[in-house]
């Protein structure tokens, strides 16, 4: 179960992460716990600005109306979901692990207005209590980071209706690597995919790429962001972490060791029919 991962480096699962961090990621970030989307060097956006624009750029590869039926893997706050609803009139469920999320983006949802159009429930992204082809569309901001991926794909490949789109956000590894280390790499817990593995991912989960787009260059001005709040709240992390002096060293000289290695891409497919 994705609910029973631990956080790298501490004895934190990672329900308790979302809960803990949630507050200060508000407070720094926004609302929307995923990436910005610049327009280029001198969008003077607000964050708030260029991570809805993130949200709005998604939107209509959903294709969706009035009367479908979406799911929002990994809801966050709801923010996404409030938006997806309101700008097409389908209606949203959105899944999370985190019991702290689900109250926020329920409140969230009543005070705008759409209660009953916009749904929260804990659910585990690799293990949907959903019947197959539930769903018009499914909708996987980032959280896909946090999942097994070829676990998530396949579950979001079995809850959308034949010919229903998933369209999904990750990161992936920008490194020049042979096959074989990418083989080796996988293996490994939290391994980023390449770009180049995409396309058989999908495959495998019963799905056809319509579209892979590498937007790394409008999003990566957000890793070196939540690379300065996280220096920036590295005492409150490592209290929050209940790290040792060691432990906050380690992490410390992490941040921003693979900031050039990483990269986001835009993904849309549809299952087979």
């Amino acid at each position: 179960m994705q609910s029973d991962e631990m956080v790298p480096g501490t004895s934190l699962p990672q329900l308790d992460y979302y809960e803990l961090v949630g507050p200060m990621l508000r407070r720094e970030w926004d609302d929307n716990f995923h990436f910005a989307y610049w327009l280029g060097p001198d969008d003077d956006a607000t964050v708030e600005a260029a991570t809805d624009r993130f949200t709005d750029l998604l939107i209509p590869k959903l294709d969706v109306g009035a009367g479908k039926r979406v799911l929002d893997v990994g809801c966050g706050l709801g923010k996404p979901a409030v938006r997806v609803a309101r700008a097409t009139g389908a209606a949203v469920l959105g899944i999370t692990i985190s019991t702290y999320q689900i109250g926020l983006a329920t409140e969230r949802a009543a005070a705008e207005g759409l209660a009953e159009q916009v749904r929260f429930q804990q659910a585990d992204g690799t293990d949907m209590p959903f019947d197959e082809g539930s769903f018009d569309a499914v909708l996987a901001f980032e959280s896909i980071v946090h999942m097994d991926r070829r676990r998530a794909l396949a579950e979001m490949g079995r809850v959308v209706v034949p010919g229903g789109r998933v369209v999904l956000t990750d990161l992936f590894d920008r490194e020049d690597i042979t096959d074989q280390e990418a083989a080796e790499r996988a293996a490994q817990p939290g391994a980023l995919p390449r770009l180049a593995d995409y396309r058989a991912l999908l495959e495998e989960a019963g799905l056809v790429a319509d579209e892979i787009t590498d937007i790394s260059e409008n999003v990566s001005p957000s890793f070196a962001m939540m690379n300065d709040i996280t220096l920036a709240n590295k005492d409150e992390l490592a209290k929050l972490f209940n790290f040792t002096p060691e432990q906050s060293a380690e992490a410390e000289s992490m941040v921003g060791q693979m900031t050039g290695e990483l990269g986001c891409v835009l993904i849309v497919a549809h299952r087979k029919s």
